[in-house]
């Protein structure tokens, strides 16, 4: 099932508003780097939510109350950072989370104290028999049934992000921003690993592999077809969609279940994206090394990949360059405990080993609540050197 998580408007705006040149100035830049040509100078993209919470003040119970409160939030932060290019989503609901790892959010000021991060409430509840269930019902009924029991704030998060995407891009727009990557295509593997707990489907794996491939493979029938008509749907050539990777990432597998339970959906789901006209943004968290030369295999000039610090970029870009567009990876301890001398230097570094060509500069995942603005700054700077 590909997700919205914050729908996009078209490069014409609702109702046939015009951006400015700034935006098109911009967007010209992110889809030269897309390409891995050398646009005039290297692009940037941001991944923020609390970060920027705390840069304009707002508390965090707010900020997760309502789209709105959040897209204005991150808008503001945006225009006190500066010349930033692009932000990847124009407002943020962490409820939806739930759909990805089908287990439902703890946020602060409902379940946690009022400036904690928001947390995942991974427990069992994907029993093993489910499996049978899903292989006679079909997994569209069963998922139905299970957000019912499970998901409820995370459907209305849905909901709510599908409403305020567009409203909130627009607004982006009338700044001269680019929302990047504002929508996702799930792997089926994180729908059971979140739902069943990363342990029990670990041991599943192993115990009765082939109960779950048959699981996937059927959760994978129906996705195929419904990413292929979203993207249709949705009709933005170049627009990018996060086909991520956290559960999956070849660090946490053996490349022999690797190979079985991961590789084959992901490669799929990235080249339906492709065919169908968008961008793959792979969202890769986690350590990639061992498979970055698989990469290769994926749709020329047509993907972005996002790392976050693990998987070593300069090895990325050297067996990837000219290949794919590479985006990262500004460490998030780096904005949070460095110094604006220690962010100067790496971004110095990625611009000059991973840039100019084909390369986007940005954090490595997100930016961390807690990050120094001074530090997001001199990210932010670094490009216009």
């Amino acid at each position: 099932m590909a997700d919205a998580h914050e729908p996009n408007a078209g490069p014409g705006g609702p109702g046939g508003f015009a951006p400015p040149p700034l935006f098109f100035e911009r967007m010209q830049r992110l889809q030269t780097a897309v390409a891995c040509g050398t646009p005039d100078r290297v692009p940037l993209s941001l991944v923020m939510d609390l970060f920027a919470a705390n840069t304009m003040g707002v508390s965090y119970p707010d900020f997760v109350s309502s789209v709105d409160i959040a897209g204005q939030t991150m808008l503001g932060a945006m225009e006190k950072l500066g010349d930033v290019d692009s932000i990847q989503f124009p407002t943020y609901a962490p409820d939806v989370l739930g759909m990805l790892w089908l287990a439902p959010m703890k946020l602060p000021g409902r379940d946690l104290p009022e400036h904690s991060q928001w947390q995942m409430d991974e427990q069992v509840r994907i029993q093993r028999e489910d499996y049978d269930k899903i292989l006679e019902m079909g997994w569209s009924p069963w998922f139905g049934q299970y957000i019912g029991k499970h998901l409820g704030a995370a459907a209305a998060a849905g909901q709510a992000l599908q409403e305020a995407g567009p409203r909130w891009t627009m607004e982006y727009m009338k700044k001269g921003y680019v929302v990047f990557s504002p929508l996702t295509v799930d792997h089926p593997f994180e729908h059971l690993a979140g739902a069943r707990t990363v342990k029990e489907f670990t041991l599943d794996l192993f115990q009765i592999p082939d109960k779950v491939q048959a699981v996937l493979d059927l959760i994978m029938a129906e996705k195929r077809e419904q990413a292929r008509q979203f993207v249709r749907a949705v009709g933005q050539p170049g627009l990018g969609y996060w086909v991520g990777s956290w559960r999956t990432a070849p660090e946490f597998l053996s490349p022999r279940l690797w190979n079985r339970f991961v590789w084959p959906y992901m490669k799929e789901l990235v080249e339906i994206v492709a065919e169908e006209g968008g961008t793959p943004v792979l969202h890769y968290d986690a350590n990639w090394d061992r498979e970055i030369e698989r990469l290769k295999d994926l749709p020329a000039r047509r993907c972005v990949l996002e790392l976050d610090g693990k998987t070593d970029i300069f090895r990325a870009k050297k067996i990837l360059a000219g290949h794919m567009c590479i985006l990262g990876d500004v460490h998030p301890a780096m904005l949070t405990l460095g110094t604006v001398a220690d962010v100067k230097a790496y971004c110095g570094r990625l611009l000059d080993e991973v840039g100019p060509d084909g390369y986007i500069m940005a954090m490595g995942c997100a930016i961390p609540p807690d990050a120094k603005f001074e530090n997001v700054k001199a990210m932010v700077d670094s490009v216009k050197r």
